[in-house]
This record gives structure tokens, C-alpha cells and sequence, in this order.
């Protein structure tokens, strides 16, 4: 197993579960990072037609895409370091908020789905930072196939230390904030740049992401 990229996603998922816990305060139930929660509140929004909170959760999930264009476009410029790359760019998005708080709830956004592009398998398995359903859904199903025995590969059992550590992450971010303060975010930039750190110290990726070579002119048929 790539224990380097296992033990980085499991750092990635407690931050993304940490920055959860201050999106989903800041905001008063909607998320950063669990954009399957905000779609159904963006069409409760719709159906009762309230259009000031169906703009404000529609902003949310297209900063959330426009941080997973921006990340996955930084992997593929930082070929084989692109896990430090993504996370240092994580640690910038999130130092935004200590200068400029009334822009905590995009940075926070954009910076989950920027997240999602430092990490996205470990092995065979394929791993979601921020989408806990998601590897909610690959663990069950890999339990579901071996008692029918067909385990194939053991990747899926890799999902549950990951969902662990997004639960941690919001457990100690609760805490964080109740010793410290709601308004103190510094916490969430720190742990990005100490994760960008740890990725570039620990050398480069396995299987990056770079562009694939040119391929050679093919002769006239």
C-alpha cells in the first residue's frame, strides 16, 4: 500500500471534516464540503421559492466547483508534487478569512473542492477527502461483496479509517472552537500548510497526474 499517500489523506480528511465544522457554524446549516446536503437544501430553497437562499447555497456549490477546477488544474501542472502543491494552495485559500472575514464562506468552499484534487486514490482505491457518502457507499459495498465471497481486492476497507478521520476532524474542530472562539480560523490555514509541508518532505507522488506525453505525428494514411 502507498502508505505516504494514505497517511496525507488521512491529514486531508480531518482538515476538510474541520473545516466543515466552521463552514457549518458560519453559515447556520449549510456546508462547505458536503455539497449532497446542500443540493437538497438548494431545492427546498427553490420549491418554497425563497431566492435569497437559493443564490446564496447556489454560490456555494458553484465555488465548490470552481475550487475542484482550480485543484484538479494545479495536480496536473504539479505532476508528481501535486499533493503538496494542492495543499499549499488550500493553506492560501484559507488564510483569506483572517484578512478578510466576510469572505470566510467562499474561501472555505473553494478551498474543500480544491481539496479534493490532492488525493484521489491510494493504491487500487479510489478515495473522496470531503465526500463522506461516497466512501460510506465503497465500504459498504466492499462488506457486501465478501459475504456474498467476492472480496477481490481489500482497497474498500481503506475507507473506513478515512470516514474515521473526517469524523475526528469536526470532533476536534468543535473543540477547537469552544476553547478558542468561533472566530478564530488560523487553526484551519496552520493545518493545510503543515500537511503541504509533510507532502513535499515525504517526496514525490505515486502515479501523478502529469499530462500524458505528445504523441508522434502519425504519417499521412
Amino acid at each position: 500500500m502507498d502508505w505516504k499517500a494514505f497517511s496525507l489523506a488521512v491529514g486531508m480528511a480531518l482538515l476538510a471534516g474541520a473545516t466543515d465544522v466552521y463552514g457549518l457554524a458560519y453559515l447556520n446549516n449549510l456546508f462547505v464540503s458536503f455539497m449532497s446536503g446542500n443540493t437538497t437544501m438548494l431545492g427546498m430553497a427553490l420549491g418554497s421559492q425563497d431566492w435569497a437562499r437559493m443564490h446564496l447555497i447556489a454560490a456555494l456549490v458553484g465555488g465548490f466547483v470552481a475550487g475542484a477546477v482550480a485543484g484538479e488544474v494545479l495536480a496536473i501542472l504539479a505532476s508528481a508534487r501535486h499533493t503538496a502543491a494542492v495543499a499549499l494552495m488550500v493553506a492560501a485559500v484559507l488564510v483569506v478569512p483572517l484578512a478578510k472575514p466576510d469572505w470566510t464562506a467562499g474561501a472555505f468552499v473553494i478551498a474543500m473542492g480544491a481539496l479534493n484534487a490532492s488525493i484521489t486514490r491510494i493504491g487500487a482505491a479510489t478515495v473522496s477527502l470531503t465526500y463522506v457518502t461516497g466512501t460510506l457507499v465503497r465500504f459498504g459495498q466492499g462488506i457486501g461483496r465478501t459475504l456474498c465471497g467476492r472480496p477481490g481486492d481489500w482497497s474498500w476497507v481503506l475507507q473506513a479509517p478515512l470516514w474515521l478521520s473526517l469524523l475526528a476532524g469536526c470532533v476536534g474542530a468543535t473543540v477547537v472552537r469552544h476553547r478558542l472562539g468561533g472566530g478564530a480560523v488560523w487553526p484551519l490555514p496552520v493545518s493545510a500548510l503543515l500537511l503541504a509541508l509533510a507532502a513535499f518532505g515525504l517526496g514525490p507522488d505515486r502515479g501523478h497526474r502529469g499530462l500524458p506525453p505528445p504523441q508522434p505525428d502519425q504519417p499521412p494514411a
